[in-house]
């Protein structure tokens, strides 16, 4: 796993794949979908989404072997937001997308909107791809706070629809 700076993104063709690694709620398809292709009420999301709207090229699990944790204030789901604790040892639930570099931009961009998804990691490569991800720089101790139900039910879905093996019992002490 390699922290990178944003330029260095930007030595892949913008068509090229690379696979987009998340862990909070756009492992829920339907959620990721919205940075995609936008939000018109701008409830969920950026009004306009991705400029490609194309669906990723194929999706998959991934487990990331450092965990999540929980900080700051959504505005959209209230509670906390999911971060990787990328420093430290531990397990999380993830999914991987193919899509297009120019498609991870645009979803950084997006998240980045927040502020506090401020480092780019490189954390593997599947298939010859690059796998990248983003995450907060330093853990945000000071900030840490639960995520609300509403935004846990929308990472639940997201990880109970890939991960049949996964009861939803076993999931109440994963938020803690």
């Amino acid at each position: 796993m390699k922290l990178i700076n944003r330029e260095e993104l930007f030595k892949y063709n913008g068509e090229s794949f690379v696979w987009y690694a998340c862990y909070g709620s756009n492992i829920n398809y339907r959620r990721f979908m919205i940075y995609v292709n936008g939000d018109k009420d701008e409830k969920f999301g950026n009004k306009i989404g991705c400029s490609d709207k194309t669906e990723p090229a194929e999706k998959r699990k991934y487990i990331f072997n450092n965990s999540i944790y929980f900080a700051g204030e959504s505005k959209r789901w209230g509670g906390g937001m999911a971060f990787l604790d990328y420093e430290n040892l531990g397990k999380a639930y993830g999914k991987i997308y193919k899509i297009k570099m120019k498609q991870f931009i645009d979803i950084l961009d997006q998240e980045q909107t927040c502020k506090l998804y401020d480092a780019i990691l490189l954390i593997d490569y599947i298939q010859n791809l690059p796998v990248f991800t983003f995450t907060a720089k330093t853990k945000l101790t000071e900030i840490l706070n639960k995520p609300s139900n509403k935004y846990k039910n929308v990472i639940e879905e997201g990880i109970l629809d890939l991960y049949k093996e996964i009861e939803p019992d076993d999931l109440k002490d994963y938020f803690i």
